[in-house]
């Protein structure tokens, strides 16, 4: 996971400096005018971050700078944060619509994350296509890294049952990247379970054990192609492939499940998985 991360975070730097991105975001105080609202605000919020995330004294911080530079973008964005992570959405949406209107490009993206987590996935939806129709959007990710943000605007598609503008998306986004050095550890992961849910199972199997020669750790693709052979008449392949995934749940093979994002699995679909089939032969 860790060198993925690393190639997806200089994708992201070649495409658009990460630290030109930080200050955007954040503001050089330093490179203000002395005395300004401005840099004023921008000293608060550095203080701010000074404080753990979410604390009183934190958003007491980010607040006088905001009453200071009520455009203060960053501020409203970094109040927004801890809510949206204790789950109170309402509250966070409050205050990152303030940063969305007044800096779309930056913090349009960070609201569609959270809707998605959410599942207001036609919002999460309409601020993708918004963010990328702008002038001057590029390539950005889940805030964890691990999923770029194009890939996320094909499942919200499938979630909204738009099967072909699904598929088409996670095709054209896998195509665009510069090389295989890019693909992140659920981009044909997705692409495959796309494909089995429209039921084309030959392209399902193709694209998820590519997914399996990228990132073998991930349990769910087992289980997606254990579902992928046995639509395909396989049953002994797909007996195989349940019990690989089992093997990852039970810490027999170094593994994970359960990525909220790319239609997460349970052990407890994977061992209903396992009675469906011994039910077949």
């Amino acid at each position: 996971m860790q060198s993925y991360i690393k190639r997806r975070l200089s994708y992201i730097i070649f495409l658009f400096p990460l630290t030109t991105y930080v200050l955007k975001a954040q503001g050089n105080c330093d490179l203000m005018v002395e005395g300004s609202k401005e840099r004023i605000a921008c000293e608060y919020g550095r203080k701010a971050i000074t404080f753990k995330q979410g604390s009183k004294q934190s958003q007491l911080l980010f607040d006088s700078a905001i009453a200071v530079n009520p455009d203060y973008a960053w501020a409203y964005y970094e109040k927004s944060v801890p809510f949206f992570k204790r789950g109170m959405l309402s509250e966070g949406v409050r205050l990152l619509n303030k940063a969305v209107a007044l800096d779309p490009l930056s913090y349009l993206t960070y609201r569609a994350y959270w809707f998605s987590q959410h599942k207001s996935y036609e919002r999460c939806r309409d601020d993708l296509e918004q963010y990328y129709a702008m002038e001057g959007a590029y390539a950005k990710n889940t805030p964890d890294g691990a999923l770029d943000l194009k890939i996320l605007l094909g499942i919200v598609y499938s979630e909204l049952d738009l099967k072909q503008q699904a598929i088409n998306q996670v095709e054209e986004t896998i195509s665009s990247y510069p090389s295989e050095a890019y693909l992140g550890p659920y981009d044909y992961h997705t692409l495959g379970v796309l494909y089995l849910k429209h039921e084309q199972y030959d392209q399902a199997k193709v694209a998820l054990q590519k997914s399996l020669a990228y990132n073998e750790q991930f349990a769910d693709t087992y289980y997606y192609l254990s579902l992928t052979e046995q639509s395909l008449g396989e049953i002994n392949k797909a007996k195989d492939y349940i019990l690989e995934c089992l093997k990852r749940f039970d810490g027999k093979e170094n593994g994970y499940s359960g990525y909220p994002l790319c239609f997460p699995v349970s052990r407890e679909l994977a061992e209903r998985q396992i009675e469906i089939l011994k039910g077949l032969g």
